[in-house]
């Protein structure tokens, strides 16, 4: 039986952090190393918890890591798995779920009530670890994008809906906008995301959320579409979208379109999307573990 010990992120220095974290996503099924700058980026955006992630030690080295982030949703702690991976020296000994056995430990002792992650869906033996301690998959998520123009979509549509340009917390107004489980969707993620809401008649239809990026000279470079969601029982949910969506990838400019983890459930989103053109490059399977 091998001898793991934990310890939190917060007592390595961060380049101690970022240089274990490159070395155990090394051999990952896609590029996961960070330079340090980005690795710090990441974890403030995201809002991991360096006190409450956790590094684990075989024989005195470091062989993996976990990394969590934690947010408050109506007086219930919700926690996110934002990397878990163990250095190829130390895989299939049994370490990656002593790892995660520790993690659960730790939710349970901050009072999280619910535990999300995504894992990429050809990682099946990590899939497998994940569900052998009780996480569920309740969904599929999309990542999607497209460097062509958007089909039957210039300046001259028309549509029938009123439009509000935001940013992306203004979302949190509307009638029927709820936090959901996918946690880069959310809006403490998206402190400078955009936000589009359809408005029928003076009654909130949908909304979307993306995020635009620039090169140094502020010509638009890419738009990533992280979420669209339309109000209940809407019997018009395409018109609604496409609506919204003409405003998130503004068709007179010409740069990358994307869209990151949108949920297949969101059966007339992913359908649109298809429809404009967005191929599917990678597929991830969203997993929740009520505690």
């Amino acid at each position: 039986m091998v001898n793991v010990i934990f310890r939190p992120l917060s007592e390595l220095p961060i380049i101690g952090v970022s240089e274990l974290w490159n070395q155990s996503f090394e051999g990952y099924l896609v590029p996961a190393a960070l330079p340090l700058d980005r690795f710090i980026g990441r974890t403030a955006s995201e809002g991991l918890s360096l006190e409450h992630s956790l590094a684990c030690y075989v024989d005195g080295e470091a062989a993996g890591l976990v990394m969590n982030g934690f947010r408050e949703y109506g007086g219930r702690t919700l926690a996110w798995n934002g990397g878990t991976a163990i250095k190829p020296a130390f895989r299939g000994k049994g370490i990656g779920k002593a790892l995660m056995l520790r993690n659960l430990q730790l939710y349970e002792e901050l009072g999280v009530v619910q535990a999300n992650l995504e894992a990429i869906s050809q990682n099946a033996n990590a899939i497998r670890l994940y569900e052998s301690i009780g996480y569920k998959q309740i969904d599929r998520l999309l990542i999607q994008s497209t460097e062509q123009p958007i089909p039957d979509m210039d300046d001259t549509y028309e549509h029938p809906f009123q439009i509000a340009l935001g940013m992306a917390a203004e979302a949190a107004r509307l009638p029927f906008y709820s936090a959901g489980e996918v946690w880069q969707a959310g809006l403490t993620s998206l402190k400078d995301g955009e936000s589009v809401a359809v408005f029928d008649g003076g009654e909130a239809a949908g909304y979307a959320l993306y995020r635009r990026t620039f090169s140094p000279d502020g010509d638009l470079t890419g738009i990533v579409l992280y979420r669209a969601e339309v109000a209940p029982g809407r019997t018009d949910a395409k018109a609604v979208l496409a609506a919204a969506l003409h405003e998130v990838w503004q068709p007179g400019e010409t740069c990358r379109r994307s869209a990151f983890n949108i949920r297949a459930s969101n059966t007339a989103l992913a359908e649109v999307l298809a429809g404009m053109g967005l191929a599917t490059t990678m597929e991830q399977v969203l997993m929740v573990r009520e505690m």
